[in-house]
């Protein structure tokens, strides 16, 4: 075995549940891309239905949508969780690895994840697909003469966006562990994620969050039929945005959420809103899908609803999206819960009971969903204020209930996913937590 597979393989050894992460994420897009592309390849040259969209022409389009979402959460999670491991690396540098050691190690592991991952995503990308044809046949959507064939096409595209955006994802993290200096980090405080985001993030969230603006106002400057098709984009766009500003907006939340939390939770409240604060950095990875959850059904829901019948592909199609974006982020925020055993076994040696950590996990959620959907809702309404008018689906159409239902949704999401690890991680003793670092 060489070096740099050893490095990775003790990598993994080391913190099995940033590779666990990884890995879900990958299947889940391997099985979002496979379906949606055997879709459109089966599709491939059917008539037009009822005389509208062609059956192909949206496969395409949900494959496209598909594509981008993947590239953007897995890159997120694989770096999640090289930054999870951002101490060992910098122990590895300290007794001698290069910087180019410690970018190989991060591509190979990811490359394992993406391979491991790949026939999996694919087995239940062909379920999906299966599931979904069945369901448009039923509903008079597939032309005569069009079946379904999951062959070599959605087995190419899935394992080239798990790899490109696997790649990606541990290219940006690797480049930062890299380059930091393996003193800075091992004298740093052990809260994972309070590192100061650069200035560089800064100006670059400012610069999407304008190319975001451009491009609804180029949306609405063309046809309906045209703007209609280009809102999933546009809302990705600003996800980019919202991506890279994450820990300012996560810092926002926490300053607009303290005063209650500290007058409703007591102690448990103060130490969610200090430990908030301090992992401002790292909570950016799990506002971003959250965000992603609710900025996709508010704008699919306002759709749906203002169409009045709408066609099973566009409500197929917002449960798609809105389920990978929300197993995404339920798996992020376990990857951050299952990152601090230490942090909790400390509480527990100084007197904390598990009611209170399970206190302060739920106070934090609170805040993570609020700085989630808070973002998302700001998503929603840029894109759907200025589009949904031009598209017949004004935003004001939108039901209250159907708000009460998607942010409380949201919350439920957040605390569920969060809160899950507990039970395996109160199990550890104190003084053994202590000695590690992770599960």
């Amino acid at each position: 075995m060489s070096a740099t597979a050893s490095l990775a393989a003790a990598s993994v050894r080391a913190r099995p549940s940033a590779f666990a992460g990884t890995f879900a994420a990958l299947v889940f897009s391997g099985a979002v891309v496979t379906a949606c592309v055997s879709v459109a390849v089966s599709a491939a040259g059917a008539p037009p239905v009822d005389g509208d969209t062609g059956l192909s022409e949206m496969g395409v389009g949900f494959s496209l949508v598909s594509v981008y979402l993947s590239v953007f959460v897995i890159a997120q999670a694989v770096s999640l969780a090289v930054a999870q491991r951002h101490r060992e690396s910098a122990l590895l540098r300290a007794v001698g690895a290069e910087p180019r050691q410690i970018r190989r190690m991060v591509a190979a592991e990811a490359l394992a994840a993406a391979l491991l991952a790949l026939p999996v995503g694919y087995g239940l990308g062909a379920l999906l697909a299966e599931a979904w044809f069945r369901g448009m046949d039923r509903q008079g959507l597939v032309p005569e003469g069009v079946v379904l064939h999951i062959g070599l096409w959605p087995l190419l595209a899935a394992f080239g966006v798990l790899l490109v955006s696997s790649q990606l994802g541990g290219l940006a993290g690797a480049w930062r562990a890299s380059r930091t200096r393996p003193a800075a980090v091992l004298t740093r405080s052990q809260v994972q994620g309070g590192e100061r985001p650069g200035a560089v993030r800064g100006l670059a969230s400012l610069v999407f969050l304008g190319g975001a603006v451009a491009l609804t106002a180029a949306a609405g400057a063309g046809s309906a039929e045209d703007a209609g098709s280009e809102i999933p984009l546009v809302l990705l766009a600003y996800m980019v945005a919202i991506g890279l500003a994450g820990p300012w907006i996560g810092r926002l939340a926490t300053a607009v959420a303290a005063p209650l939390l500290r007058g409703c939770c007591g102690v448990a409240g103060e130490l969610a809103v200090a430990g908030s604060r301090a992992r401002s950095r790292r909570l950016s990875s799990a506002i971003t899908p959250i965000a992603l959850v609710t900025a996709f059904a508010v704008a699919k829901l306002v759709s749906l609803t203002g169409s009045g019948d709408p066609a099973w592909m566009d409500v197929f199609g917002t449960l798609l999206y809105a389920g990978f974006a929300g197993l995404v982020a339920a798996n992020t925020l376990v990857m951050l819960t299952l990152e601090r055993l230490r942090e909790f076994s400390l509480l527990r040696v100084v007197g904390a009971g598990r009611r209170r950590i399970v206190a302060v996990v739920l106070a934090e959620g609170a805040i993570t969903a609020l700085a989630g959907a808070g973002a998302g809702v700001f998503a929603a309404c840029a894109v759907m204020v200025p589009l949904g008018p031009k598209t017949g689906t004004p935003l004001s159409g939108l039901p209250g209930w159907v708000w009460a239902v998607s942010l409380s949704g949201c919350a439920a999401l957040v605390w569920t996913a969060s809160c899950a690890p507990l039970g395996h991680l109160l199990r550890v003793r104190p003084l053994a937590g202590l000695a590690r670092r992770s599960v």
